[in-house]
């Protein structure tokens, strides 16, 4: 008998494939109690019936993912969950594209906003349907004696929000802010205790059909780290998450906030988008710029470093505004040709930030890109530029993307109407101080 069946047979498993019971004394001439061992679960793949990922938000947000959103406080994450949460409530479509949200309800658990005052009024102002939208505030455990309500559990109540996504008529999203508080006495530093938290959560995602976003706060300690590594808690948030979302200040101008994506398991490369906070009905609300956000969530989240980068940026404005001269080129063909000069991508965005470079999305699909243009002579900002060719050495420097200086691609969808998103961009055309 070889090595590897003595083992086998030791182990009360046969080297046929099938499982066996080890049955040995207990010292008394009785059977001692059976060991058991566990079993593969196997999946034949040529039984597996393909299919395509289906998307709340296209490219974005997946159905039956869980997909996570970072960022540090008072940069609008629970604004931006309210307004996803309207876009689905009322089907209004995404600030990016023509596509419409798929019309559904949505469950909402939030440790941080009140009902009444908060929550509520932000999302009439967002144009929810809040008929279609349920807050879970708590369950309730029912004993012999009596009822008691408690703050909702992620590891102990996950059959509660099954419920509530049962008798959430055509739910399509469920929003947890923050997901830290929700998770009991799970140690949220602990990978494996994460990842046991989150599997069933990703498991009713994709039962349901839904998609579930949970927001997280970004850790101080970690500044200068790449973006993978700033949420806070274990990594496994970002890891068992299929998509992850940092929402990130804009450096050059306080007031521009940087939706960018952290990690996307499940689509190509997306770019960024910006939004400002405005006021509508005396509430906040998001105003989308339709241009995309190059800025990757690692440079966007890079600590500053101060030397003289200026002269850089003026000497890549100078090669832009050249390489522009004759007409607008794809974002692609100007990608190649600052490689080939040596120029950080980062820093020809912020080349098209001082000179203004009004970036449009032409075609659809696989044959569509973004091509940029210079502006009208009157509106460029050339002053004060390096002469072309003076590009000096590179140097890291966080990028700026995303002046709100118009938004035509929305614009072009069509003429206003009821659309929420329409009147927020009407109410932010009223307020001096919005940024476009």
């Amino acid at each position: 008998m070889s090595d590897l069946s003595t083992t086998l047979d030791m182990l009360g498993v046969g080297t046929g494939g099938t499982k066996r019971r080890a049955r040995q004394s207990d010292g008394n001439g009785e059977p001692a109690k059976q060991s058991i061992f566990s079993r593969p679960v196997l999946i034949r793949l040529n039984t597996v019936e393909p299919k395509p990922i289906t998307w709340l938000w296209p490219g974005r947000i997946a159905i039956g993912k869980l997909t996570m959103l970072s960022g540090d406080p008072g940069l609008g994450k629970s604004l931006l969950t309210i307004d996803l949460s309207a876009r689905v409530s009322n089907g209004a479509r995404w600030p990016d594209s023509p596509e419409q949200a798929p019309l559904g309800g949505v469950v909402m658990l939030s440790a941080e906003d009140d009902p009444a005052d908060t929550i509520r009024p932000r999302l009439d102002a967002a144009g929810a349907d809040c008929s279609r939208i349920s807050l879970l505030s708590g369950v309730v455990w029912d004993d012999e004696q009596d009822s008691r309500t408690a703050t909702f559990n992620l590891a102990r109540d996950l059959r509660a929000l099954d419920e509530a996504i049962e008798t959430t008529p055509d739910c399509r999203l469920v929003v947890i802010d923050p997901i830290s508080a929700f998770c009991g006495s799970t140690d949220s530093h602990k990978n494996s205790d994460v990842r046991g938290l989150l599997a069933p959560l990703s498991e009713l995602a994709q039962r349901h059909h839904i998609a579930i976003v949970g927001v997280n706060h970004l850790n101080k300690s970690g500044a200068g780290s790449p973006a993978m590594y700033r949420t806070m808690g274990s990594l496994a948030f970002v890891a068992a998450a299929r998509a992850a979302w940092a929402v990130v200040k804009d450096k050059e101008d306080p007031k521009n906030r940087l939706f960018l994506p952290i990690k996307n398991n499940l689509a190509a490369d997306v770019a960024g988008l910006s939004y400002v906070v405005v006021e509508q009905d005396g509430q906040p609300c998001l105003a989308w710029s339709a241009d995309p956000v190059t800025v990757s969530a690692d440079e966007a989240l890079a600590v500053d470093r101060p030397d003289g980068r200026g002269r850089e940026r003026k000497a890549a404005a100078a090669w832009l505004r050249n390489l522009l001269a004759d007409g607008p080129l794809t974002q692609k063909e100007i990608k190649r040709q600052a490689k080939e000069e040596g120029l950080a991508w980062h820093t020809v965005n912020r080349a098209k930030t001082i000179l203004e470079v009004i970036s449009r999305k032409e075609g659809f699909g696989a044959e569509g890109g973004w091509v940029w243009r210079l502006p009208d002579a009157k509106e460029a900002n050339t002053s004060e530029l390096a002469p072309f060719g003076e590009i000096p050495e590179k140097t890291a420097k966080t990028p700026k993307e995303g002046q709100f200086t118009e938004l035509a691609p929305l614009a072009e969808i069509g003429p206003l109407s009821d659309d929420p998103n329409d009147l927020l961009l009407e109410a932010a055309a009223d307020d001096e101080e919005a940024v476009w």
